[in-house]
């Protein structure tokens, strides 16, 4: 005859396993916690390096020439839209660069189809601090967000047109 074992005997073992394995699943699940909101974040930014140079991509608004100031603050305007906090939005550089010839400095002077270059970035220290919910430099060694959007400008041809009659 087989005995059964005693209850008492194994009383505490589902207690001993959980208290071992459970610390390893709580860093586990932070972990993939920051990294899913680290690639949030990144996303957000290459959002809004998107919209800069789509809105510097129309040279005009409303008859008025779009200036390189009037981009940055569109981007700063949809990272404040999605929530980004102050220190993170007022922090970012945001760089238009011309890759064309002529070059040009403000959208409004682009001629049609001239590439131009939109690069966000969000700095080392209080802007980025502000991003992350935990320790994700010490374990990622990623302590700034960088994020580029590459376009054409889509203004109008200039052209003039002579009104005189030929006769």
């Amino acid at each position: 005859m087989s005995r059964k074992p005693k209850r008492s005997a194994r009383r505490g073992v589902v207690a001993v396993e959980a208290a071992v394995i459970m610390p390893v699943l709580i860093i586990l699940m932070f972990g993939l916690w920051e990294v899913g909101r680290l690639i949030q974040v990144t996303q957000v930014v290459t959002n809004a390096a998107r919209e800069g140079a789509r809105y510097a991509a129309g040279g005009y608004v409303n008859g008025t020439p779009i200036t390189t100031a009037m981009v940055q603050q569109a981007v700063r305007d949809y990272l404040s839209g999605s929530g980004f906090p102050p220190a993170a939005y007022n922090g970012a550089t945001v760089t238009l660069t011309c890759n064309a010839t002529p070059a040009w400095t403000n959208p409004g002077d682009a001629l049609p189809l001239d590439a131009f270059e939109v690069q966000v970035t969000i700095p080392p220290g209080a802007a980025f601090d502000s991003l992350a919910w935990s320790l994700v430099t010490r374990f990622t060694g990623v302590n700034q967000i960088t994020t580029s959007a590459s376009w054409r400008s889509l203004v109008d041809e200039k052209i003039t047109v002579d009104a005189t009659l030929p006769y």
